[in-house]
């Protein structure tokens, strides 16, 4: 782009002019790169703020999120997820779409997650989660329910954490980093901040389109629910292999 002259430049914003693919490339990458710094800048405030609120006693605690703009906040954050876009013949890296993260990576506070915790009635379920330390010493993390902010703490083990994707990955390019139709996944069940096993009935075919995804539910004659969309975002590998 720095190239161009002023000419080339205007032809280009209208149109008018094609530029070859891979200057194309370099430019998306250099915009995605200055995007994601910005909003990890934003999240790191955003921790420091909340760490600073959950230590000062002089200020009254604060209300809980009121649910509908939590579900809007997620729908955001779904919609905002980067976009992988690699060099040629380059691979999609760890944490893009259904890639999962490598055996020794460690989940950043802040992260969100999906993690394994016992609820009230002692069963056990996926929640999402957003990641507060990670202990070396004793290989476990402490997460906040993120449907009750600055109310319950879990610690738990890392085999009871999932990561998140942090790329969206591009079924036009990188169709081999999507969950792929009858594969079993845990899936964020729309309108709550809870994970359910879940069939792909069908991946993604444009890079702004969701997960269609069919949920376990003994409720309907063939045990699951009719097609629903979740977004990249919340779809991850499944660990349990027998259905309930």
């Amino acid at each position: 782009m720095d190239n161009l002259r002023p000419g080339h430049m205007a032809l280009w914003e209208c149109g008018q002019l094609s530029l070859p693919q891979g200057i194309v490339g370099n430019i998306l990458r250099k915009a995605l790169d200055k995007i994601a710094e910005i909003k990890s800048l934003l999240e790191e405030r955003r921790i420091a703020a909340k760490i600073a609120g959950l230590y000062n006693d002089s200020e009254p605690p604060r209300k809980t999120m009121r649910r509908g703009v939590l579900m809007t906040l997620l729908q955001q954050s779904a919609m905002t997820l980067p976009l992988w876009i690699g060099k040629p013949g380059e691979k999609p890296p760890p944490l893009c779409g259904a890639i999962p993260a490598a055996s020794d990576y460690v989940a950043k506070p802040g992260d969100k997650v999906a993690a394994r915790v016992k609820a009230v009635d002692g069963d056990e379920q996926w929640i999402l989660a957003e990641v507060v330390s990670y202990s070396h010493a004793t290989n476990k993390y402490e997460v906040d329910d993120i449907d009750e902010e600055g109310k319950e703490r879990h610690t738990l083990s890392r085999r009871r954490i999932i990561p998140l994707p942090q790329w969206k990955a591009n079924p036009e390019t990188d169709p081999e980093a999507l969950f792929q139709k009858d594969q079993l996944v845990l899936a964020l069940y729309p309108q709550t901040t809870c994970f359910y096993r879940a069939l792909i009935h069908g991946p993604p075919t444009r890079p702004q389109d969701d997960y269609s995804v069919l949920f376990e539910d003994t409720s309907y004659a063939d045990g699951y629910s009719p097609p629903l969309n979740v977004a990249q975002r919340y779809v991850v590998t499944c660990k349990e292999t027998k259905k309930k």
